[in-house]
């Protein structure tokens, strides 16, 4: 027994249908089809897959407006998060009241929340006065370093508070030097021996 013949429809269907750009109920009534097997219906979707795909060749190249790229920066640069807060780094530490100590370098001074000498490892904040320069110096152990106040650059960067820097076991740190304007300061964690100048 042959099938009901189906109504005839427009022929730009199947090209929408390619689209994505057909209802609900029209695109399920083709999608059911071809998952029946019509092979009508699948060579129509074949020759509108065909045809809108040579057609993005036949469209003649355009030069994008000047003022996109502009605009698109515009968009990035407001979509970006903001920079961390230096106040919630230092939420509950009042970096003043430390007990200071001076270190073995001028200019630098330290506080020791914990140091191990059995496994060479600590954890200090060092307070550094703006535009000193640290000699070079190689760090046995990693070391993590954190900005909490003023920055530092050295050849890898520069670093502002909320910055977290890690420094693997046997990097050399050449050029670092403190920013000018408030003193850098420092949360470092340290392990298998600190560091040893060169």
């Amino acid at each position: 027994m042959a099938s009901p013949p189906q109504p005839e429809e427009p022929q730009d269907t199947m090209a929408l249908y390619a689209l994505g750009a057909l209802d609900a109920e029209e695109s399920k009534s083709i999608t059911e089809r071809l998952q029946a097997g019509d092979e009508a219906s699948a060579g129509e979707l074949q020759q509108a897959e065909n045809l809108i795909a040579l057609m993005g060749h036949l469209a003649p190249a355009v030069s994008p407006p000047a003022s996109l790229k502009d605009r698109l920066m515009v968009r990035i640069q407001n979509e970006l998060p903001p920079p961390p807060s230096p106040s919630a780094i230092r939420a509950g530490l009042d970096l003043e009241s430390l007990d200071w100590v001076p270190s073995d370098w001028p200019g630098v001074n330290v506080h020791w929340l914990r140091q191990d000498e059995a496994t060479g490892s600590g954890a200090v904040y060092f307070h550094i006065q703006p535009g000193y320069s640290a000699p070079s110096h190689r760090h046995i152990g990693a070391e993590d370093c954190l900005v909490m106040q003023g920055g530092f650059r050295d050849r890898r960067g520069e670093y502002h508070p909320g910055d977290l820097v890690y420094y693997e076991p046997g990097s050399v740190h050449e050029d670092f030097q403190a920013l000018d304007g408030e003193p850098c300061v420092l949360f470092v964690v340290y392990q298998q021996g600190g560091i040893e100048v060169i």
